[in-house]
């Protein structure tokens, strides 16, 4: 009979396997099916880079439109640099997850390579599906996490920022990240969606979250599927379907306003639309964009 291992014997086992690789050890690849420290090293990466070039390089690059009406608080941008690593490994927890039930062939996730024109229209389609599936997420989570308990518990941490910057993205409780980025793992359940179309797409939506709290106006250069579609079909002409930077930016300063993300049919629809957002937007855009967005 051999013997029985020592108590705790599998615990430290699974500590050990969980426990962080060395530096060295640390990979971006695979794209998916790499586990947690891939993910969080995807994330972490894409993340701070991203968040540095909006922050610091694009406003001493380019000629940007600052739309905050106050000064950012000394150590504010640090601050919310650090509040990020949280939700990062949450979601990086949940993109593990994703990869154990792919293996487990629970949800509509599937994979292998993508060749041609032909599967393009279904991926585009995907897209589109999931923007508006994450938008309508967002702000019914959003407004969750405006009430009262989970407001002074939870989401007051976000609200730390009332001039946000990019790195304010990310800036959340833990909790709030288990709650936001739930949606990643309820979609595999809704339509077939390819494993790395489901990465690339969770991975660049941080973009999204960071870009909505730049600070300066990004719109019409809003870089999603429907922003694309619209900048290629108006021009500069400003939609009012779409998001702007200015209309997240209003939130942090009447946080009982302007809950959504890509879209602002829920925040119309709802009642939750500032009075002044269509009025002041785009007003520094020249009078004949001015003229077209009334239309």
């Amino acid at each position: 009979m051999p013997p029985m291992p020592p108590i705790g014997a599998g615990l430290l086992t699974r500590l050990a396997e969980l426990a962080p690789p060395p530096l060295a050890h640390l990979s971006l690849r695979p794209l998916y099916g790499g586990g947690f420290w891939v993910a969080f090293a995807q994330l972490a990466v894409f993340y701070y880079s991203v968040g540095a070039l909006l922050h610091w390089a694009l406003p001493r690059l380019l000629r940007v439109q600052a739309i905050q009406t106050q000064p950012r608080k000394k150590g504010e941008v640090l601050r919310d640099a650090f509040y990020s690593i949280g939700p990062l490994a949450v979601k990086a927890g949940v993109w593990t997850a994703v990869e154990a039930m792919h293996r487990r062939g629970l949800g509509l996730t599937y994979e292998g390579p993508i060749k041609g024109l032909g599967q393009l229209p279904y991926l585009l389609l995907c897209v589109a599906l999931l923007d508006y599936l994450h938008d309508g997420w967002f702000y019914w989570t959003h407004r969750m996490l405006h009430w009262g308990p989970l407001y002074r518990h939870v989401h007051y941490i976000h609200h730390k920022s009332k001039a946000p910057s990019a790195f304010t993205g990310y800036s959340f409780h833990v909790i709030e990240a288990v709650i936001v980025f739930a949606n990643e793992v309820l979609v595999c359940f809704l339509f077939p969606i390819h494993m790395g179309l489901h990465r690339v797409y969770h991975l660049y939506t941080t973009l999204i979250h960071e870009g909505g709290h730049v600070g300066y106006e990004l719109a019409p250069f809003i870089p999603t599927l429907a922003g694309t579609v619209m900048l290629a079909a108006r021009g500069v002409s400003p939609c009012a379907a779409l998001n702007t930077v200015q209309h997240h930016d209003l939130h942090h300063r009447f946080p009982t306003r302007h809950f959504s993300l890509y879209f602002t049919h829920w925040d119309r629809v709802c009642g939750t639309l500032h009075p002044s957002y269509y009025r002041d937007l785009f007003h520094y855009f020249p009078p004949k964009g001015q003229g077209k967005k009334q239309e």
